[in-house]
């Protein structure tokens, strides 16, 4: 069974359906739906325009009362800190990175930098800041009674056990927190991105005052940076401080220590080195012995050469030492000179001559000595071996006692070595402190604060809060958002029918016709439409008669009109619908078949105490009760009037008295009950040759429509079509439900009323 809300859905997917998946079909669907829903949304456009109104009017009053604010703002510049080692010789400047950069802005909104601001410009003394100051404002009391928590004991809401009280400081304390706390509502810090830019905004119901505590705020930063700085400068003197004195304290153990040790040892500094008298007395001898077997070795060569020519029987003379002595160089020469003169005396004298001979001797003599010296300088040679020979084995002796000596005093140079190595890394170490410190002791009196203020804050032109035109655009717009969702909500829970294609959607029935609303109740049906043929609602029946008799459902000559439930207008649709055929057809009977609530004697103003149930009941002919000529040529049977009427229709005997009517007219048109109220409905629907269910305009809901006709199935006489009745053509045609009908009221002026 379908859902009461499913006829839209229903409707569109059938004609998506229809329409096909192509192009041109997707965008007609596309219209079809759009138009859909632009109709709805007219439909109920008077509930947008209460939502707009019941949206705007109290934002409009609200913002009356809401006092202006404007929003001064200040640029601040974040520099990277420098990082100082206290045991570095320079600073090094350190990183930026977004974080560095967002920690610093929540820096800035920190409730000790508020604190300080509040104590500088005494805000606790403001009523912006401090409630209690703070004067009442209109309406307050309205929306404080308004307010639900209003309502509850005071004792009820508070979070302090009863009899608590809070001494004056804690309660300076409670209220300067909530100065700081409506403060900070004020405050606002952004980080901009790819930037080392930080904007600081404040809010204030005064614009120098926010231009004054944002330049504030930007200043107090600033100061707390550098505050900051000279703190850490501080401490890391004063541990340099308290380092330097443990060092001095320990450079000057540890020379001590050096100096006590060399004396105990004999150990004495030279120079840079610091050596023994044994490394001394070593290295003195060590040269010495060096030299003496040096000087060994030559001798030692002088003499060896010295044998070797004696040995091969060589002459001495021709040794090097010979050749150098000048003793023998001189008598050489003297020689040499004897030699001349000789052979001059040769020439001259003869070989026995005086003079010769004296030469012979003179020469003999000279040889004789060369000869003489040449034995002592070879006998020297050994001599000279023999003492530098004893002079090495002496300083060999000397070398190894001093030696034994230097193996002894080895542990002791040894750990003295350690000890000035010690001494040396402690004075180092003090040094590089020493230094730092006075760095920092000047760094101290230098310090700065890495930030810099690039664009302080000026007065703000234009207000920041209450945006009026953008605060009732965000209001009207999201009042006619749920306006119009209210709308379709609506629309989806209403379960009326407002259009044919809602009602073949819903029945799977055509629509045979739409009755429109007879809104002067006094104009006569009779006068209104024999009289007046070219009017809207002639026009309406003459549909409904031209679809009846020539439309699908071919010529019915028994018709029976019904609807679900009471008030929907079936006797006005039978009355007209047998005027109509009663002016194209000479024998018309209408028949009022709702014995428990007859209503078509009083439209037409005939007499209906008898009727249909005294026929039925056998209490009365037909011919004695038909009222002929009723409205103009048709012939109408009253319902009548019974006690007891439960029983009186019954298949059978309305089937016989059908029987004997049809060949006495060409049209009968029979009124019946609701389906739903009473069961006369389906007695006769089988009997009929055309069954006209009514449904009445934005009225009926869908339930009582599918109820009706499924009780009309079972009984075997399915409804040929529907009619809308009661049709309000000026909304039908304003609201555009999409149907034929919206053209009786959008082309009123073709009828003639």
């Amino acid at each position: 069974m379908t859902s009461p809300s499913d006829g839209p859905t229903r409707r569109w997917a059938g004609r998506t359906a229809d329409a096909g998946t192509g192009p041109d079909g997707f965008q007609d669907d596309l219209r079809q739906r759009v138009r859909w829903a632009w109709r709805v949304v007219w439909r109920g456009k008077h509930l947008v325009l209460a939502c707009l109104i019941l949206a705007i009017v109290p934002t409009i009053l609200l913002l009356k009362q809401t006092p202006p604010r404007y929003t001064a703002e200040t640029r601040v510049l974040i520099e990277a800190p420098d990082v100082r080692d206290p045991l570095a010789d320079r600073s090094v400047r350190s990183f930026m990175s977004d974080s560095i950069v967002q920690t610093e802005a929540a820096l800035i909104t920190s409730s000790t930098l508020a604190r300080r601001v509040v104590d500088k410009l005494h805000l606790e003394d403001d009523p912006e800041f401090n409630a209690t100051l703070r004067p009442a404002r209109p309406l307050s009391d309205i929306l404080a009674a308004l307010n639900p928590l209003s309502w509850l004991p005071p004792g009820w809401l508070s979070s302090a056990p009863p009899g608590s009280a809070l001494s004056p400081m804690a309660a300076s304390e409670m209220a300067k927190a909530q100065v700081v706390r409506a403060f900070g509502r004020g405050l606002d810090v952004q980080a901009q991105r790819r930037s080392y830019i930080v904007v600081v905004s404040f809010t204030s119901e005064n614009r120098e005052k926010a231009a004054l505590i944002a330049n504030t705020v930007a200043e107090m930063y600033l100061l707390d940076r550098l505050e900051a700085g000279f703190e850490d400068a501080r401490r890391v003197s004063g541990w340099l401080g308290e380092r330097l004195e443990v060092l001095r304290r320990d450079v000057v153990a540890a020379e001590s220590a050096v100096e006590e040790f060399r004396s105990q040892n004999g150990l004495r500094r030279k120079g840079d080195r610091q050596v023994t008298l044994t490394d001394q007395q070593l290295s003195e001898l060590n040269s010495r012995l060096v030299i003496a077997r040096s000087d060994l070795a030559q001798k030692q060569a002088r003499l060896d050469q010295a044998r070797s020519v004696l040995r091969s029987r060589g002459s001495a003379e021709s040794t090097t030492d010979v050749l150098q002595s000048p003793l023998i160089q001189r008598l050489r020469e003297q020689e040499s000179s004897l030699l001349r003169e000789m052979s001059d005396a040769l020439k001259i004298y003869g070989d026995r001559h005086p003079r010769l001979v004296g030469l012979r001797a003179e020469l003999n003599g000279v040889r004789g000595t060369i000869g003489v010296e040449v034995e002592k300088i070879s006998s020297s040679f050994a001599n000279d071996v023999e003492v530098a020979a004893a002079g090495v084995k002496s300083l060999e002796r000397q070398l190894d006692g001093v030696r034994q000596q230097a193996n002894t005093a080895g542990e002791a140079e040894i750990r003295l070595r350690e000890l000035e190595r010690q001494s040396e890394a402690t004075r180092s170490l003090y040094e590089s402190f020493l230094t730092r410190f006075k760095r920092e002791a000047e760094q101290e009196r230098m310090q700065r604060a890495n930030a810099r203020i690039v664009s302080p804050a000026d007065l703000p032109v234009a207000k920041s809060y209450p945006r009026e035109i953008r605060t009732l655009q965000i209001v009207g717009l999201l009042a006619l958002l749920f306006g119009v969702g209210l709308v379709f909500l609506l629309d989806r829970l209403d379960t009326a029918i407002r259009s044919s294609d809602e009602a073949e959607d819903l029945t799977g029935l055509p629509v045979l016709g739409m009755i429109p609303l007879q809104r002067n109740r006094k104009l006569n049906l009779v006068e209104e439409l024999l009289r007046k043929p070219r009017s809207a609602l002639a026009d309406a029946v003459r549909s409904l008669r031209t679809a009846i008799t020539i439309g699908a459902l071919g010529d019915s000559k028994v018709i029976m009109v019904t609807s679900s439930i009471p008030k929907e207008g079936k006797t006005f649709v039978s009355l007209c619908l047998a005027l109509l055929f009663s002016k194209a057809e000479k024998r018309v009977l209408l028949i009022d078949a709702d014995i428990h609530r007859p209503r078509l004697h009083n439209a037409i103003g005939i007499d209906g105490s008898r009727g249909l149930v005294q026929v039925l009941s056998g209490s009365a002919a037909f011919d004695d009760v038909v009222q002929h000529g009723a409205a103009g040529t048709l012939d109408v049977l009253p319902a009548g009037q019974e006690t007891n009427t439960a029983e009186l229709i019954k298949g059978p005997a309305m089937e016989a008295f059908l029987r004997d009517l049809l060949p006495r007219y060409d049209r009968i048109i029979i009124d019946t009950a609701p389906v739903l109220a009473v069961s006369d409905g389906r007695l006769i629907a089988p009997l009929v040759d055309r069954v006209i269910y009514l449904v009445r305009w934005n009225a009926t809901p869908r339930d009582a429509v599918r109820n009706g006709l499924k009780l009309l199935r079972s009984a075997g006489a399915p409804p040929s079509g529907l009619v809308l009745s009661q049709v309000n053509q000026r909304k039908h045609s304003r609201y555009g439900y999409g149907d034929y009908g919206q053209y009786y009221g959008r082309y009123r002026e073709y009828y003639a009323e």
